[in-house]
């Protein structure tokens, strides 16, 4: 069987994923991403490597390689420059067939496009990822096989620019917006209940904190305490005053008050503070705390909690969904519905003057256009173009799914009058652009599927621009007010609503402009014509031809009996994202703007148009949202489907069992000698113990090679303060798992194969984690190629966790152990002690006192050595310090004795009657008995130690001679452990020699 070259150790993984970080970080992302947002794309460099390398034979040079997939040799990011592929691997490309059964927004059938793989074929389960997957790769290469890919950027231009000047030419848009604002900023009123009077509730005073620097992405939006001083290019915020029972906002804009462009100042934002030279000015602290449940009125500063066993404001919003729709059906007038206990509330509004911000107090005729609104609204309450559907019953637990369920039933609700009246416009003209597009075509003589298909193509691009206008616009998104050069248009922009993979209210919520020039929806269409243009340069000049499906990674019923030379793809991460769900705010408004309005039965209903197998089932019915229909189907954990589809639907087994019947699809459409590449990136043991129990023993896949590839964004916001990869565990699968084989003699082979596979990994470059997965991967490869491994009981029970403890992972670190100079003993290592030996010997010290970590490092070692993250840092073993981590080892230091006090006192252990919790703990102890005391005293001292804790001590005179072993002389733990193993007599005749096992 040939060998690719990503099997090789000439793979150069370090390079890939230098430009993987590059494109993640502000300025590298492709331009075709600002179309929309969706979550967890992939860099790709990434995806263009691994496709590329899947395919090439490991003899090609890895220069060669670098040069054909530009991931060297080039200015910027790789992904600007289309690959060039030597005209000797051309036909290996050509004759190759790729799949990716969950592609998601296109990464990698972009990249096997641009690469001229033969034929690429994705697939997606949901209909908003299928819609977006066309406009992706599907569209533009049609567009460009055609001929017309320029003229379609033209035509989308074209025809964004004659909507916004119908919307401009639309009376009631005109009546409800200042022509002068750009963006209104508001949030909600509520009804004290102990004064009676209305205040409104603020999350967020800050109007603009502009430091000059840019936003990185979309997924990176989120304000950080600040505290050291530096420029700014802007400071404003928003102050509330009293007078009788009206609250009024007042601006304050430090420009203007000290007459300067740029400010140096020292902001702490959570205390309020600004220091400008010797002036001190405070924010106001929000007035609500959501999570809390609590708010103060501005009025009379009383709390406003629980009334009845609910939380008061929590009440008030619910009793104003349900008054609102009463007005909207004619049951209640309007002067009722504003006297309900909560109402929406316009607070400030922002205006360009020159190239400059202008922020303003709301005023009262501001606040009556968003009741003006709502009487037009209430002349077209019926209308189909309005999405009355409702949003999951379930959405209010945990794992990727957040709603306000409590508040908040249907998804017209998530927008203020406005808002709602503008998109519903901007629907109806979007599906009168698409007909006028077709008219067009047909006067030119085009056939008439042609002219179709063609309207289909603007009319998606439209509709995503769309849904992109949406995404900022809305009740759930709040104002972005601390990034930005400084610029009028950088500022204006809001925190996408779903960055923070959940809808919840927002108490600084945003309202676009739709018509204003540069900031509405003309910004929209101009973020679709620069990602359009990108793509259609993108799959210039490639044969390559392509099928977008929508259709269940489980089953692949679309394929029939295809076989497929290579899959690649990127399934869900367990409980990651409830993509069902979430993108439904999305689907409501895309299923609009491609479907038709037409007469069923008497009834004005929507009818299909364009991508009807989207939006409607197999008779024709309406599929009003993607949950009720999809979520089921969805490989991840949700828990919350569970109350609502029963039958543990959405629980941890659930997707166990789903994501292994993907793996047996896969498998099953996967020719005899192809490859299949899975990205991966959970932070939990149990969910990559379910991957591979799902190629492995469910699909009967071996695991060929694992590499550590960055895909995430080191400053995304769902990362911050928690566990999470910036890197994924891309793992290639073959076929060819048979016969058993004894646990032991595996682990005795894996460890001599593996050793070398360590020794020349690291000579080709491999550090830290990346070394790690390589290892990891290789180890795994010498157990998954057997159907069964005798001697750790029933694998699909609990044979398969104690086959990872008790042998893949310990030959990982014994291997590497032995790499750099061990051998074996027979000693098995704990978890804890595991992670220790790997962050010692793995992470350089470099100048820092102690082994510093990335958050991907730590997961990573954690993960391959099954010691949680949160017991390593309760054993004091792993310390952090904001989003960086460090061990909690002995301080590089010439006095090796007070270092190893400092780690005691660190772990709060005492030398003369310590509490020994692991085996971490007894090392330090026993080196610093070593170091102080005299022989006989540390000899009392050990046996005593060693009654208390015989397991612990044991390990750790077995992990000191590894350590020995495996740290440059100049370590000042390689001198504790001389010191206490000279103590014990155990010292080995060389000192390069140390040894390392399992039992």
């Amino acid at each position: 069987m040939d060998r690719r070259f990503v099997e090789s150790p000439g793979f150069p993984v370090d390079v890939v994923n230098e430009a993987s970080a590059r494109e993640k970080a502000g300025g590298g992302r492709p331009e075709f991403w600002e179309m929309v947002f969706w979550w967890t794309r992939k860099p790709l460099a990434s995806a263009r490597a691994v496709v590329a390398a899947c395919l090439l034979p490991d003899s090609v040079n890895p220069a060669e390689f670098l040069y054909m997939t530009k991931l060297r040799g080039v200015e910027g990011v790789p992904h600007r420059y289309n690959p060039s592929i030597s005209p000797r691997y051309r036909d290996l490309f050509r004759n190759a067939k790729l799949l990716d059964p969950f592609a998601g927004f296109g990464s990698i059938p972009l990249e096997a496009i641009r690469l001229g793989v033969g034929e690429v074929v994705a697939a997606e389960l949901l209909p908003t990822a299928y819609v977006f997957l066309k406009a992706v790769i599907e569209i533009p290469k049609w567009a460009v096989d055609n001929g017309f890919g320029k003229k379609l950027v033209e035509d989308v231009g074209r025809w964004g620019e004659w909507v916004v000047n119908r919307l401009r030419e639309d009376r009631d848009v005109q009546e409800l917006y200042d022509n002068e604002t750009a963006v209104y900023i508001g949030s909600w009123e509520v009804r004290c209940p102990h004064c009676g009077r209305y205040t409104p509730l603020v999350g967020n005073w800050w109007l603009a904190r502009a430091s000059g620097r840019e936003a990185e992405s979309e997924e990176s939006e989120e304000e950080e305490e600040e505290s050291r001083k530096k420029s700014y290019k802007r400071i404003a915020w928003m102050e509330s005053a009293t007078q009788g029972n009206e609250v009024y906002i007042r601006i304050v804009d430090l420009n203007k008050v000290l007459g300067k462009k740029e400010i140096t100042a020292k902001i702490n934002t959570r205390q309020g503070i600004v220091e400008v030279g010797e002036n001190r000015y405070r924010v106001p602290k929000p007035n609500i705390d959501a999570r809390r449940e609590t708010a103060t009125c501005l009025h009379c500063n009383n709390q406003i909690r629980t009334v009845k066993g609910e939380w008061y404001v929590k009440t008030a919003l619910k009793e104003w969904n349900e008054n609102i729709e009463k007005y909207l059906t004619g049951e209640i007038p309007l002067e009722q519905l504003l006297n309900s206990k909560a109402r929406p509330k316009l607070l400030a509004k922002v205006k360009i003057v020159g190239k400059d911000l202008e922020f303003e107090p709301a005023t009262k005729e501001d606040n009556e256009k968003l009741w003006r609104a709502l009487e037009k609204l209430r002349n077209i309450w019926g209308d189909p173009d309005i999405p009355t559907e409702p949003i999951p019953p379930y959405g209010n637990v945990g794992g990727g799914l957040r709603f306000p369920v409590h508040t908040t039933n249907k998804w017209y609700q998530l927008f203020n009058p406005r808002q709602l009246l503008t998109l519903v416009k901007l629907v109806k003209l979007i599906r009168e652009a698409g007909k006028r597009v077709e008219e067009e075509k047909l006067r030119e003589g085009w056939d008439k599927e042609k002219a179709h298909k063609y309207a289909e193509a603007v009319t998606t691009y439209l509709a995503i621009a769309l849904v992109r206008y949406a995404g900022y616009s809305n009740i759930a998104t709040p104002w972005k007010n601390y990034t930005g050069f400084g610029s009028s248009t950088a500022l204006l922009r809001a925190v996408n609503i779903m960055v923070f993979r959940g809808i919840a209210m927002t108490w600084n919520w945003t309202d676009y402009n739709i018509s204003y020039a540069g900031v509405g929806f003309e910004r929209d269409i101009s973020s679709l014509i620069n990602g359009l243009s990108y793509l259609v340069s993108a799959v210039s000049g490639s044969p390559s031809p392509v099928r977008v499906l929508l259709d269940d990674a489980t089953v692949l019923g679309k394929l029939d009996e295809e076989k497929f030379d290579l899959i690649v793809t990127d399934p869900p991460y367990r409980d990651d994202v409830a993509y069902a769900e979430l993108s439904d705010f999305y689907y409501v408004w895309l299923r609009r703007a491609l479907s038709d309005v037409g007469d069923v039965f008497g009834v004005v209903r929507l009818v299909p148009r364009f991508y009807g197998e989207a939006f409607f089932d197999d008779s024709g019915n309406e599929i009003d949202v993607q949950w009720r229909f999809f979520a089921s189907k969805e490989v991840s954990e949700v828990v919350g489907r569970s109350k609502f589809f029963g039958g543990g639907v959405g629980s941890f087994n659930y997707f166990k069992e789903l994501l292994k019947k993907s793996f047996v699809s896969m498998a099953s459409r996967l020719s005899d000698e192809g490859v299949i590449a899975t990205y991966y990136a959970h932070t939990t043991p149990d969910a990559w113990e379910a991957l591979l129990e799902a190629g492995w023993l469910g699909a009967g896949l071996r695991v060929v090679v694992a590499h550590a590839i960055v895909t995430e964004s080191a400053q995304r916001v769902t990362a911050r303060g928690k566990a999470s990869l910036d890197t994924s565990l891309v793992v290639v699968w073959r076929r060819g798992v048979s016969g058993e084989a004894l646990a032991d003699e595996v682990y005795a082979k894996a460890v001599e194969v593996c050793r070398d596979v360590a020794e020349k990994s690291r000579k080709a470059g491999y550090r830290g984690y990346e070394l790690f997965t390589t290892v990891l991967g290789c180890v795994l490869s010498q157990f998954t190629q057997f159907k069964n491994i005798v001697g750790v009981g029933n694998l699909r029970n609990q044979g398969l966790r104690k086959l990872l403890e008790g042998y893949i992972y310990p030959a990982t670190a014994e291997a590497i152990a032995q790499s750099l100079g061990a051998r074996a003993t027979g000693f098995r290592f704990s978890p804890p002690s595991m992670f220790y030996l790997l962050s010692k010997v793995l992470v350089e010290r470099g100048r820092a006192r102690r082994r510093q970590m990335d958050r991907s490092t730590v997961t990573i070692f954690s993960i391959g050595t099954r010691a949680e993250l949160s017991l390593l840092e309760s054993l004091r073993i792993v310390g952090r310090d904001g989003e960086k981590f460090y061990l909690i080892e002995p301080e590089q230091s010439t006095d090796f004795v007070k270092s190893i006090e400092g780690v005691l006192m660190d772990k709060g252990l005492s030398a003369s009657n310590p509490n020994i919790r692991c085996s971490i703990d007894a090392l330090h102890i026993l080196e610093y008995l070593a170091s102080s005391l005299k022989r006989d005293q540390f000899r009392k001292r050990f046996d005593e130690l060693r009654t208390r804790y015989p397991q612990h001590v044991e390990e750790a005179v077995a992990l000191a001679k590894v350590l020995l072993g495996t740290l440059p002389e100049n370590d000042v733990e390689y001198k504790a452990a001389r010191a206490l193993l000279e103590a014990l007599g155990q010292l080995p005749r060389t000192g390069l020699e140390s040894y390392v096992g399992r039992g």
